[in-house]
């Protein structure tokens, strides 16, 4: 059986060209290789003899590519094995193609999650973050509406004590004024009553003064006049010790001038 040669029908049986669109075992002529394989193995390359060599009754050229039942029977021996080894491979395959698909599919569904996930944990912290900044907006508004409406009121405060005390020191001064000037009006009527009082002494003493001058200038002229008379006529009048009335009256006649009768009378 090793020393036989391949037939054209074992060739289309084991290549499985009449059912398999000449496609061979793996697709694309992947059947010839399995063919030229076998022939290394059992056939010596088509001469008979194992190991290609010419030994054995294949080397009659009548008996070439005649297939014996041994022959036909290992040919679908061999067939079956491809089929089977050819089920295994897709069943290998679509096990690995199913357990690759359902890994990938595991996978791509994790992913999927962890996108999500992590999508969904973006978006909280885009919330977060958003809601923590217009917090910060929120805050740093009110902080600065607090902050205006402190510093209006301490202006209002200040405004407030301003005129307050610029009535304080109005009235103050207002005050005070009055004050003065009522102090300056008593000085001045004091100092006035004092001026008029010293100017009505004043003329008084002014009155008394030309009023003495005028009896000094009356007496010192009746003096000079009484004496001039005298030196006129030549004789003085006899000057008493003391001047007394006389115990004894003293009458005087009266001349024909009107007057006492006696010097100083008046008549030449």
């Amino acid at each position: 059986m090793m020393n036989s040669g391949l037939s054209a029908s074992d060739v289309a049986v084991l290549s499985g060209a009449n059912n398999r669109n000449n496609d061979g075992f793996g697709g694309d002529g992947w059947g010839w290789i399995w063919i030229l394989l076998i022939f290394g193995i059992f056939g010596g390359w088509g001469f008979g003899g194992y190991g290609g060599g010419f030994g054995g009754g294949a080397n009659n050229p009548g008996l070439q590519g005649v297939a014996t039942r041994a022959d036909i029977n290992e040919g679908f021996a061999l067939n079956g094995i491809e089929r089977s080894l050819a089920g295994i491979t897709q069943g290998i395959c679509d096990s690995t193609y199913g357990l690759t698909a359902a890994i990938n599919n595991g996978f791509s569904a994790n992913q999927l999650q962890l996108c999500n996930g992590f999508n969904g944990v973006n978006q909280g912290f885009n919330a977060l973050q958003a809601q923590l900044a217009q917090c910060c907006c929120d805050n740093r508004e009110a902080i600065g509406q607090v902050r205006y409406d402190m510093a209006a009121q301490a202006c209002d405060t200040r405004n407030t004590i301003q005129n307050t005390t610029r009535d304080i020191i109005d009235n103050q001064s207002a005050g005070t004024r009055a004050i003065l000037e009522k102090l300056g009006q008593m000085e001045y009527n004091n100092l006035n009553d004092k001026y008029q009082a010293a100017l009505s002494e004043n003329q008084s003493l002014k009155f008394a003064a030309s009023q003495n001058a005028q009896n000094a200038f009356i007496t010192a002229n009746n003096s000079a006049q009484t004496a001039e008379l005298i030196r006129r006529l030549g004789a003085d009048c006899p000057q008493p010790a003391y001047i007394v009335q006389p115990p004894t009256p003293v009458s005087f006649p009266v001349n024909s001038c009107g007057t006492f009768n006696g010097c100083g009378n008046g008549c030449c």
